[in-house]
């Protein structure tokens, strides 16, 4: 695991990308929405994140394991909303059937632009989809578009940048985010109890009973401010919240992001965001199942149906040849 390397390999019955860099290991499969499908020290013996048990269980819930890439993110009511250019109504895909959800990239299969070892040593692994007129969601959401990820493992971890274009002639809504599964336990003798997570959270977002933004804003619960102090334990019950963001402090500097760390081992695991994306989903399914997504994203549930300022809920229109980027990494930490 010493030197940097690009291979390809097999993840279940997956074709994969395996990049191995600065004691880090990721897994990339293109073919499902360019999932991140693994991230471990191999060295330390951490797992980071939650890893599908099978291809099926990827192909069919991505959105479970892994970071899969959300565009747009989370619900929109009914897949219903309207810019000054058009009204959309995207398909009805939740599990109730009543919204839309989690967006149109996550289980289609993207392409390798490039991969290799760089000059520094780095692996790196830039994944790109192509959006045309001949696309079965181009009925839905009929904009042309370059949707780019670049994966950068180094010993500094696992670095991603997004790079969005919009090729048609129309603004095109735009919303990013990200599904990312954390493992609790990331060590092999790590216990959950011992797991504080911590996130830049800043206000909470008031919620229907089916987690779509109602429109209203919330000063943080008593036990939600820990998430920007001591942390909450990420699992042992059920917790979905959403979230504005806002910088915390991490390690006596302004961050942004959330950690999630065993407290018994000092270790953490570190996933910092770009501003950009401005607000936080944290949800464990059930919290029994041994893992916690903060979910980072550029706008709100249902930002387009939100009736706030776009500031507030971080709707936007890319315009005509606009390019977009923002960045995250992964990594870890030892005080």
């Amino acid at each position: 695991m010493s030197e940097s390397a690009v291979t390809p390999i097999s993840f279940h019955d997956e074709p994969a990308l395996e990049l191995v860099s600065g004691g880090y290991r990721a897994v990339i499969v293109p073919g499902v929405g360019s999932h991140v499908a693994e991230l471990s020290k191999p060295g330390d013996g951490l797992s980071l994140l939650r890893t599908a048990p099978s291809g099926e269980v990827l192909r069919k819930s991505a959105q479970r394991y892994g970071i899969p890439a959300l565009f747009p993110p989370n619900r929109i009511m009914e897949g219903k909303f309207s810019t000054p250019y058009r009204t959309y109504e995207l398909p009805l895909n939740s599990s109730d059937g009543k919204d839309f959800m989690h967006g149109i990239l996550h289980k289609r299969p993207w392409k390798v632009q490039a991969s290799g070892v760089l000059e520094n040593g780095a692996a790196q692994a830039v994944l790109v989809m192509h959006m045309g007129q001949d696309g079965e969601m181009f009925a839905y959401f009929p904009h042309e578009f370059t949707y780019e990820l670049t994966y950068t493992l180094s010993e500094e971890g696992l670095h991603q940048q997004v790079r969005i274009t919009n090729h048609s002639g129309e603004p095109m809504p735009l919303g990013v985010g990200f599904h990312t599964a954390l493992r609790v336990p990331f060590h092999p003798e790590g216990r959950e109890e011992d797991y504080r997570l911590t996130v830049s959270v800043g206000q909470a977002w008031g919620l229907t009973p089916s987690f779509v933004s109602d429109g209203t804003l919330h000063p943080l619960e008593e036990a939600d401010q820990a998430l920007r102090h001591e942390g909450i334990r990420p699992t042992g019950a059920p917790y979905a919240k959403h979230f504005t963001g806002e910088p915390m402090e991490h390690l006596g500097r302004r961050f942004y992001g959330a950690v999630l760390t065993d407290t018994s081992r000092g270790i953490s695991l570190v996933y910092e965001a770009d501003p950009a994306y401005g607000h936080w989903t944290i949800w464990n399914d059930d919290g029994q199942s041994g893992f916690i997504c903060p979910e980072p994203q550029t706008w709100t549930n249902n930002a387009p149906n939100v009736e706030l300022p776009e500031a507030v809920t971080g709707f936007r229109l890319l315009a005509p040849g606009e390019v977009w980027t923002a960045s995250t990494r992964l990594y870890v930490e030892s005080k």
